[in-house]
C-alpha cells in the first residue's frame, strides 16, 4: 500500500506480486498450516476440557466442604441434646414428640438460671437481674418475640403465596431485571448478616464477663439479626407480587422458592436457639463452671442447581 501511494503503476504490480506470495505459502504450506490449526483446536479443546474438569474437582471440594460442616453441625447438635437431656438424642426428631406427651419434663431446682421472656417486662427484668446466661436468655426472647410477629408472612413465603392483583410486567426483559434485582439483594442482605453476626461487636456481647455487658446494646444485636431477616422476607413478598405473563409463572415460582431458602435457615435457627435456652436450666442445674454446648449454625444455603438454573433462564429471558 506504502507503494501504491509513491508511485500508481509499480505500486499495484507490487500490491499484486504481494497478494500472489502470499497466495503461494498457503498453496505450498497448506498441510503445515493445517497442522498446525490442528494442533492449536485440540490445544483449545484440552484447554476447555481441562478448565472443566478443574471446575468440577472444585465443586466436588466444596461439596465435601459443605458435606462435612453439615456432619459436624448435626454431630454438635446431637451431643447438645445428650448433655441437655432432650429425648430427640435417644428417640430422634420425630420420636421425640409423643415422648415429651406423656412423659413430663423434669423439675429444676435452680431458679437463678435465665428462661426465655414473653413480656416486655420479663426482658427488662431479665436485663436488670441478669441471671445465669441472662445474654442468651434476653438474645433469644427478642429473636423470638420478633420471629412469631413474623410468622404468618414467613407461611406464605413457605408456601409461595402470590398475592390478587399483583405488579403486572408484560416484557420478558423487564421481569428478568426485577428478578436478578431481587437475588442479588438476597445475596447482598445475607451477606451483611454474616459480616455482622461475626464483627467483634457482635462476639463480644456474648463474652463471659455477663455482669460487664451492656444490656441495651445486646438487645440492639438482636432486634437488627430479626431486622436483616425482615429484609429477606420483604424481598420474597416483593418476588411473590410480582404478575408476569402466564409463559413465566414457573420462572417466578423459582425465584420465590430461592429467595425462601434464608427465610428457613433463620427459622431453624430461632427454634434451635430457643431449644437450647429453654433447656439450660436442666443443664446448669448441677454444672460448675462453664460447659461446651458446641455450635449453632445460621445456615442460609440456597440450592446450588436451582440457582444455576434460575440465572441461566433469567440470563436467556434478559436477551430476548
Amino acid at each position: 500500500m506504502a507503494a501504491r501511494r509513491e508511485s500508481g503503476g509499480g505500486g499495484g504490480i507490487a500490491g499484486v506480486l504481494g497478494v500472489l506470495f502470499v497466495l503461494g505459502v498457503v498453496i505450498k504450506y497448506i498441510w503445515w498450516i493445517v497442522g498446525i490449526a490442528a494442533v492449536i483446536g485440540v490445544s483449545i479443546a484440552v484447554y476447555h476440557v481441562s478448565q472443566a474438569a478443574l471446575r468440577r474437582a472444585e465443586e466436588r471440594r466444596e461439596l465435601a466442604e459443605r458435606h462435612e460442616e453439615e456432619l459436624r453441625l448435626r454431630a454438635e447438635r446431637q451431643r447438645r441434646w445428650t448433655l441437655l437431656g432432650d429425648s430427640r438424642a435417644v428417640y430422634g426428631e420425630d420420636g421425640a414428640g409423643p415422648t415429651r406427651a406423656i412423659v413430663s419434663p423434669e423439675a429444676t431446682s435452680d431458679l437463678s438460671v435465665a428462661r426465655i421472656a414473653a413480656t416486655p417486662a420479663e426482658r427488662a427484668a431479665l436485663m436488670r437481674d441478669r441471671p445465669r446466661a441472662w445474654q442468651h436468655a434476653l438474645f433469644a426472647s427478642v429473636l423470638q418475640h420478633r420471629t412469631a410477629a413474623m410468622v404468618p408472612r414467613l407461611r406464605d413465603s413457605e408456601l409461595g403465596f402470590t398475592t390478587a392483583n399483583g405488579i403486572r410486567i408484560s416484557s420478558g426483559a423487564h421481569l428478568a431485571s426485577h428478578l436478578t434485582g431481587l437475588i442479588d439483594e438476597m445475596l447482598m442482605t445475607t451477606q451483611q448478616l454474616s459480616h455482622f453476626m461475626n464483627s467483634p461487636g457482635f462476639m463480644a456481647a456474648f463474652g463471659d464477663a455477663a455482669s460487664t455487658t451492656d444490656a441495651a446494646a445486646l438487645e440492639q444485636i438482636a432486634h437488627r439479626v430479626a431486622d436483616y431477616a425482615e429484609r429477606l422476607l420483604e424481598l420474597s413478598e416483593r418476588c411473590r407480587a410480582l404478575s408476569p405473563p402466564s409463559r413465566h409463572t414457573a420462572l417466578v415460582t423459582d425465584c420465590a422458592r430461592l429467595l425462601d431458602m434464608p427465610l428457613q435457615g433463620y427459622r431453624a435457627f430461632v427454634t434451635e436457639y430457643v431449644d437450647v435456652v429453654d433447656a439450660l436450666p436442666r443443664a446448669l442445674d448441677h454444672a460448675r463452671g462453664s460447659i461446651n454446648l458446641g455450635s449453632i449454625a445460621l445456615d442460609m444455603e440456597v440450592d446450588d442447581a436451582l440457582f444455576a438454573r434460575t440465572q441461566r433462564r433469567l440470563a436467556a429471558l434478559s436477551q430476548s
